[in-house]
């Protein structure tokens, strides 16, 4: 990095919602007003779990991550915080700004259906209908293909975008068909990244969707982790 809040051109090619969130992470370094390896000491020094690099942050902010760390773009975030309340100065984004950002580069490239090519990931659930208790969610078929042919990276994205960023239905219903496939440890994961990512307002949003799909039981289970938040 020459200095400070210049940078090269993004190369072409690279995916927008990576592109997005290096602009968005290029603005904080003004802020800091660190160089490159001078940024990467203040990171190890404020935070021993800080797992990254100068090169690794060269190239998040270069846009060249496919799934940049959570634990990095807040490490990089809080170091600009704290500086720019030293400073008094603005900070050019908000750290929820930034994690949806992010989290729009983790999300797994929609799998396409095998016969007609056309995308059923994310599949938005429809709203207003009692569902049977099996779920409808197509991207379940696809899980269990992706299962089989061990692509563990593929499956996790999938689990974690539908459990950290997925409508209340569209969790509930992913839950159950995972369940229906014989998936049941799937279905847990879902459950989990939704525990450790949502409030218990939208937890309890989520265990009303399991009510209207009839499994009370879940529905349970999902109320105790919204009284628990």
């Amino acid at each position: 990095m020459p200095r400070p809040g210049h940078f090269r051109e993004l190369e072409e090619g690279i995916p927008d919602e990576r592109k997005a969130l290096a602009r968005a992470l290029r603005g904080l370094v003004p802020v800091i007003g660190l160089s490159l390896r001078q940024t990467h000491a203040a990171l190890a020094s404020r935070n021993r779990g800080c797992d990254t690099s100068a090169s690794a942050l060269s190239d998040l902010l270069n846009a060249r991550i496919r799934k940049p760390k959570r634990d990095v773009v807040r490490a990089l975030y809080d170091l600009a915080e704290s500086t720019a309340r030293k400073n008094r100065a603005r900070m050019p984004v908000t750290w929820e700004e930034l994690e949806d950002l992010r989290l729009k580069v983790c999300e797994p490239p929609a799998l396409l259906c095998a016969n007609c090519q056309a995308s059923v990931l994310p599949v938005p659930s429809q709203q207003g209908d009692r569902q049977h208790s099996q779920g409808r969610w197509p991207p379940a078929v696809n899980l269990l293909a992706l299962k089989r042919t061990r692509r563990a990276e593929d499956v996790a994205g999938i689990l974690r975008h539908v459990g950290l960023a997925g409508g209340p239905a569209e969790v509930a219903n992913a839950v159950a068909a995972c369940r229906a496939g014989g998936l049941r440890p799937e279905a847990d994961m879902i459950l989990g990244y939704a525990q450790a990512g949502r409030d218990g307002r939208q937890l309890a949003e989520i265990a009303y969707e399991f009510m209207r799909i009839g499994d009370n039981a879940t529905a349970r289970r999902v109320l105790k982790m919204s009284l628990a938040q």
